[in-house]
């Protein structure tokens, strides 16, 4: 399975999964023409698109993937249709299987409806979860010891406190239905990897209230703690893509 992280932030978000028998597209927060530029080559064709939620940083590039890739589009009950009425191969289901891969999409907690994927090809498995302001008990049991994960370590809460946001913007990045701190990430992260988790990449920073030397330190003082061996530990950008193959 070889992922690429093509953009990562809050200027646009979208992650390519190829599997050898399906190419998974999870969000297209960018057009087409600037995810391409981001791997210097045409997309490989998308049979699946994921949408996790309808901000526009996840949604920008929806129209020009469709027009040229006509995927099968999978999201939460929210607006989507609204944003695209003229396509009909939307659908709402939980459990996915598609030849050797199964699809899962559980709920988060953010400011509109939103999901995270767990997404297994034979024995590798991948979770992703950005986009929320905690994670349930029952999700990160159900999701421990995975190969990689792809989670969000959006600000410091110091920089954010101290930064120039506005009182209530700062006050819903940090509510149930805002974004993951770096220590929310360390914390989740120590319950989460086993002896399977072999990457971890830190997603959707905050170019204002973090920095990517604050929260790769702090999630390799908190692997310090635990008996794994994580092979790397990936800061997503906002600006060119990042491949990891497992």
């Amino acid at each position: 399975m070889k992922i690429t992280i093509l953009a990562s932030g809050s200027k646009g978000n979208s992650t390519l999964i190829e599997t050898g028998s399906k190419n998974i597209l999870i969000d297209a927060g960018l057009p087409l023409i600037n995810l391409e530029k981001r791997i210097e080559k045409k997309l490989p064709n998308i049979d699946v698109l994921i949408i996790t939620h309808t901000h526009i940083d996840h949604i920008k590039g929806i129209k020009s993937i469709i027009k040229k890739y006509k995927p099968i589009i999978y999201t939460s009950e929210n607006d989507l249709y609204e944003k695209i009425p003229e396509y009909q191969n939307i659908k709402y289901d939980k459990e996915i299987n598609i030849n050797n891969i199964n699809i899962s999409l559980f709920p988060l907690s953010h400011d509109v409806p939103c999901i995270g994927v767990s997404l297994k090809v034979e024995i590798k498995e991948l979770v992703y979860i950005t986009d929320t302001g905690y994670i349930k008990e029952k999700i990160l049991n159900k999701y421990k010891n995975k190969d990689i994960y792809i989670l969000e370590s959006n600000y410091d809460p110091e920089m954010l406190t101290n930064g120039s946001y506005p009182f209530q913007l700062k006050q819903r990045i940090r509510s149930d239905k805002g974004h993951l701190s770096n220590d929310d990430a360390s914390r989740y992260l120590k319950t989460l990897i086993g002896e399977k988790t072999k990457y971890l990449c830190l997603a959707h920073l905050s170019e204002e209230n973090n920095k990517p030397e604050i929260a790769k330190t702090l999630i390799e003082n908190t692997i310090k703690e635990t008996d794994n061996n994580i092979e790397k530990i990936i800061i997503c950008s906002q600006n060119e893509a990042i491949c990891v193959e497992i």
